[in-house]
């Protein structure tokens, strides 16, 4: 079977197994555009509330990577640990490591992007609506360097979900949730803006390297996040 062929057939598996549940990072979605939608345009008139911001920042930098986690799921991993039983079964099947690794990359793209597409959209008419100088040649250079940085940072979910027990992962969103929201206060306080309102300012006044730049960095991460899936895979005891 060769590569492409087994990582879709992984994908067609998890997303027949899912059948409804991908109505979730739909509907996180229009949470999310509920939220940060009239906090981004007062930000972007400078009229937000400086605790504001850490609010869609969190949305951005520890959420929008998770869309591509929604859907998939059938739990928290703390009891069944269902991706470990997964990976038993799957260690069984005529399909190698990378196969695996290639599959659940393209697994996280295949529910992320759709979500990551709606949400800039809605995102786009929204703050257009309340705000209209809010710029479309800017805005589709910010929904870039987002979806990219999305993609990035989604291997980092990847990796812990699949490649250490599921307890582990658990602990692993509990500190990298709690470690986001004590950062990103701490930067608001800092600095009293936001970085997602500034990463639009910033292409707007010029700054055409921040997307080029996380296309750039995807493109070397991505590689290299799928070898080490495939390694961490190929080094995990799945008995302990």
């Amino acid at each position: 079977m060769g590569k492409w062929k087994g990582a879709w057939f992984l994908v067609r598996s998890e997303l027949l197994w899912a059948r409804w549940k991908f109505i979730m990072p739909v509907l996180f979605v229009g949470v999310m555009l509920l939220f940060m939608v009239p906090f981004f345009s007062d930000g972007l008139n400078g009229e937000a509330a400086v605790f504001s911001y850490w609010g869609i920042d969190l949305y951005a930098l520890l959420l929008f990577p998770c869309l591509g986690m929604m859907g998939t799921q059938a739990n928290f991993y703390w009891k069944s640990d269902m991706y470990t039983k997964k990976l038993e079964v799957w260690r069984t099947l005529p399909i190698s490591l990378g196969q695996i690794a290639l599959g659940k990359f393209l697994l996280y793209l295949t529910v992320s992007l759709p979500c990551m597409i709606l949400f800039f959209t809605g995102f786009y008419f929204s703050v257009h609506f309340i705000n209209p100088s809010f710029e479309f040649q800017a805005f589709l250079q910010f929904a870039i360097f987002w979806i990219f940085y999305t993609m990035v940072a989604g291997f980092l979910y990847l990796y812990v979900e699949i490649g250490y027990k599921g307890k582990t992962y658990f602990w692993y969103c509990m500190l990298l949730t709690f470690g986001a929201i004590g950062a990103l206060v701490g930067i608001t306080i800092w600095t009293k803006e936001s970085v997602l309102v500034n990463s639009y300012n910033t292409v707007l006044n010029g700054g055409w390297w921040l997307p080029t730049g996380a296309i750039a960095i995807s493109a070397v991460c991505i590689p290299l996040g799928l070898r080490s899936i495939e390694k961490r895979l190929r080094e995990r005891d799945l008995s302990k």
